[in-house]
């Protein structure tokens, strides 16, 4: 997963609570001192009694967990442009100095892992991918085939970084990943899936082979 997807999946889950107040994604706003626009991950915006409460939300997307600077340089932005509050979300944990420095400041932390943002940003169709667990898979290859009069549909898709395909016969519900070089026959036995490394997702059935379109 990409940085700016995660960003993408913690404003919608920040959206999802607009009910209260107003949530805005990837805005600028300026800085009080030099006027100069700042990047917002997120911008939760309340009103209560005629008084407004402006929440920076920083989405950090890591593999490793976060230390102190990184709570430091976020409290600064949010001082900066004026948010009464700030929280980091983020897929990684924190340091021990870390979360003293942001409970001292009054700033929150919050465990939002890939899986989650994957499963809220397109549900079904974004899958971490278990071979490098470092990417995703992006279910955008579907076909149809008819076979003895019947229509079979799949679904599938390659991981970004490592290139294994997770394949997803609909006829007969077989759901498997394959690294490149690999075969295997679905449930249906007359289909011998494979993953080309050049060609990408391939389906062979009675001497005949499809690949499917990247």
């Amino acid at each position: 997963m990409k940085w700016q997807e995660y960003q993408e999946a913690v404003g919608e889950l920040y959206r999802q609570m607009e009910q209260i107040g107003k949530v805005e994604k990837n805005i600028t706003l300026p800085d009080l001192v030099t006027g100069q626009p700042r990047q917002i991950d997120v911008w939760w915006e309340i009103m209560g009694k005629g008084h407004k409460l402006g929440i920076l939300i920083d989405a950090k997307l890591r593999k490793n967990v976060l230390d102190v600077k990184v709570v430091e340089e976020v409290l600064s932005l949010a001082n900066a442009v004026g948010a009464n509050k700030a929280v980091i979300v983020t897929n990684s944990g924190w340091t021990k100095p870390a979360e003293r420095k942001a409970q001292f400041s009054g700033l929150d932390l919050r465990i939002f892992s890939i899986e989650e943002a994957l499963e809220l940003v397109v549900p079904e169709m974004w899958k971490m991918c278990p071979s490098c667990e470092n990417d995703c898979i992006v279910m955008d290859q579907s076909n149809g085939f008819v076979v003895d009069g019947i229509v079979t549909l799949f679904l599938a898709g390659n991981c970004r970084e490592c290139g294994s395909a997770l394949i997803w016969c609909q006829g007969c519900g077989w759901k498997n990943i394959l690294e490149i070089g690999e075969e295997e026959k679905c449930w249906c036995d007359d289909f011998l899936w494979g993953n080309d490394s050049n060609r990408g997702i391939c389906l062979k059935f009675e001497d005949q082979q499809y690949f499917l379109a990247k």
